[in-house]
């Protein structure tokens, strides 16, 4: 006996994220809702990673210390790796937390390197730390920029520069030609400096020196790439925003060429430089550097074009966005953006973009998943690797969050029962398209035709004792069932 039943089969490995187009045109392997999720390599769709407190007592939350205060949030950490005259490196994380610096061996204990709270004039100021020459350079706009050498657990480590080679007050740097480059000196907005070569400390001598940067263009110097295919790239803002490529290898041969403009990146920390492409965040969305150049720098080019409604929708909090900040993890193949959602106070929403599946192409599909933090809120970050405390995992890349409550947390924890944030739970939930757009029979217009609904298969490997809720919506009629996927599975009828 014949039959009208046609199967449709809708692979999850074809589409991310889609939440400007309507839902009623878009291709089923989209989805519309991707919270707490990530992709794995072959564009499968799986829970994303938790994050626990760094601590010797990690699982003891009565134990949990704050390296200040609950109230002093953690403005900046690092991870330190410093080798001098030996071939075997000593690993330090470094942190700012109010206004004291704080180091650790990995091992979960921090060490105060000030005798007192004594860095930062804004205990709440947006901190960088930089690794150059052997030390961790830490600044913050504010306070005068200090070092940090590694060499010990104390605040004798800790070197300011003297008067006659002595640093100005700078916001940010960063480290190419083994010379530090710096920007964000208050009397100069559209300079850039740079210390002498081999002489991070040296600012004034006959080998360091400065240029501006279109000076009078109504913005000013905001960050510096990392360097980046023997460039350094430089991000003007925060009004109109443009971008220059700084080539050449000694100061007689450095040229100035701009190679972009409009789209302002918000601050430093927005600025993520990997070693294929170099990201950043405006307060009108995400850009890549090689997108822009190739293709312009209009809105079809973005490559939060799918998300775009997060911006055009006031979904985020416009006032917060200044105090975004960005991380990539290679292991994971993602860069992130940390932001406030609209109405509310924390940081706790992760924007992570898969490089790897997506393509940057205009109008190329774009993997984007948010992730959603429960019980705590992230100032910073940074994809660190991981020490001794964690010994199922020493040596690998996790990403590690500042806390708002004054507690660093470590990422990529996946293994049974570590599904949380802190021991705070949180959902993972996918929405697909509303599916319209059907196999028809032949002479059959797929959208107008009717049609009935005999059940759905779905699939899961699910890893640890978890259960899945399952909802579909015909008609407006939702139904729903709940599967246990401890012990292999469940049959779902």
């Amino acid at each position: 006996m014949s039959t009208k039943n046609t199967q449709m089969t809708v692979h999850p490995a074809l589409g991310g994220l889609d939440i400007s187009s309507d839902p009623t045109v878009l291709d089923p392997n989209f989805l519309t809702v991707a919270d707490n999720i990530e992709y794995k390599e072959g564009g499968q769709r799986k829970k994303r990673p938790g994050f626990r407190v760094y601590s010797t007592n990690s699982t003891d939350s009565a134990s949990w210390k704050p390296m200040v205060s609950s109230s002093a949030s953690v403005r900046a950490i690092e991870d330190f790796w410093r080798y001098g005259a030996s071939l075997t490196p000593t690993q330090h994380y470094v942190a700012v937390t109010g206004a004291s610096i704080f180091a650790s061996t990995g091992g979960g204990l921090w060490s105060p390197l000030t005798v007192s709270s004594s860095f930062g004039v804004d205990s709440n100021r947006q901190t960088s730390i930089t690794l150059a020459g052997d030390y961790a350079v830490i600044s913050d706009g504010q306070s005068t920029p200090v070092a940090y050498d590694g060499l010990a657990l104390t605040s004798t480590t800790l070197v300011t520069p003297s008067t006659g080679a002595q640093w100005p007050v700078f916001t940010h740097t960063t480290y190419h030609l083994n010379r530090l480059f710096y920007q964000g000196v208050s009397t100069a907005p559209s300079l850039v400096g740079y210390t002498a070569a081999n002489n991070i400390f040296d600012s004034t001598g006959t080998d360091s020196g400065s240029f501006t940067i279109n000076a009078g263009d109504g913005d000013q110097v905001m960050a510096l790439s990392k360097p980046f295919y023997g460039s350094l790239y430089i991000f003007k803002g925060p009004q109109k925003g443009s971008v220059f490529q700084l080539s050449g290898s000694t100061p007689s041969t450095f040229a100035i060429a701009q190679v972009g403009y409009g789209a302002p990146v918000l601050n430093p920390r927005a600025l993520v430089t990997t070693p294929t492409d170099v990201f950043w965040l405006s307060q009108f969305g995400v850009h890549s550097l090689q997108t822009t150049v190739k293709f312009g720098n209009v809105e079809q080019a973005f490559l939060s074009l799918p998300i775009q409604g997060l911006w055009r929708d006031r979904l985020l909090k416009r006032s917060a966005l200044a105090n975004a900040w960005g991380f990539w993890h290679p292991q994971r193949n993602i860069v992130g953006w940390v932001v406030t959602p609209e109405g509310e106070t924390s940081q706790h929403w992760l924007l992570c973009y898969n490089y790897a599946l997506s393509d940057p192409k205009p109008g190329g599909k774009k993997f984007w998943s948010i992730w959603k933090l429960s019980g705590f809120g992230a100032i910073s970050g940074d994809t660190m690797l991981v020490g001794p405390l964690d010994a199922n995992h020493t040596g690998d890349p996790h990403l590690y969050l500042g806390g708002d409550n004054g507690l660093l947390m470590e990422g990529d924890q996946e293994d049974s029962g570590s599904l949380n944030d802190a021991l705070a739970a949180y959902t993972s939930r996918i929405v697909t398209p509303t599916i319209t757009r059907f196999k028809a029979q032949k002479g059959d217009v797929p959208e107008t035709q009717e049609k009935g609904f005999v059940g759905i298969v779905t699939y899961f490997n699910p890893t640890g004792s978890v259960s899945a809720n399952l909802s579909v919506t015909v008609d407006r009629r939702v139904q729903s069932t709940s599967i246990s996927l401890a012990g292999g599975g469940a049959t779902l009828t």
